[in-house]
């Protein structure tokens, strides 16, 4: 999945652009600024995504390679921002363009039937908060980490449990192994 991370498309730097001037300084500033800043910069781009108006579209499931294996379609940044939709996958691949853009350190992270985004609170801290990307076209920022976090609370402790339940790719990682934006 980090393949259709791109944090390279016109269409990301133009959030960047726009998140930049609603900063009370103008500027994105990646870790150079605490965690709270590293919020801020991250709910300018949540404010930008609503502004642009995207919103939570539930995609199709399109056949997959086997038969009788159903599999889900995933929407590169550019579509999603073209489309003004985007599906959980779509949004969090969105999210972490633009974070990965910013000098951010997203994650996807991954459970049982969706995925939602986390990001690094500071850098090399292995610190994360979450983001559920499907609330963008109808709640707050605030509602939309609230949210993440349970998610994420939730499938950590099933996770010991139940191996898998609860799966966090950095994109940073990914990079290291080679996983490189697909366009």
């Amino acid at each position: 999945m980090g393949a259709w991370v791109n944090p390279n498309g016109p269409e990301v730097f133009d959030v960047l652009r726009s998140a930049a001037d609603s900063l009370r300084d103008g500027s994105i500033a990646s870790y150079q600024v605490d965690a709270k800043g590293v919020a801020a910069q991250v709910k300018a781009f949540y404010g930008t995504l609503q502004n642009v108006g995207i919103t939570y579209v539930n995609s199709v499931l399109c056949f997959g390679p086997i038969p009788g294996v159903l599999a889900q379609r995933i929407r590169l940044p550019r579509e999603s921002i073209t489309h003004r939709s985007a599906n959980c996958i779509d949004g969090t691949v969105l999210f972490a363009s633009v974070l990965e853009a910013a000098s951010l350190r997203p994650a996807i992270v991954l459970v049982p039937g969706h995925a939602f985004l986390a990001w690094e609170t500071t850098e090399g801290s292995n610190d994360w908060d979450y983001l559920e990307t499907t609330m963008l076209g109808s709640k707050s920022f605030d509602k939309a980490v609230e949210q993440g976090r349970k998610l994420a609370q939730k499938y950590q402790q099933l996770a010991q449990t139940r191996p898998g339940a609860f799966v966090r790719l950095p994109l940073p990682e990914l990079r290291a192994q080679g996983i490189w934006p697909m366009e």
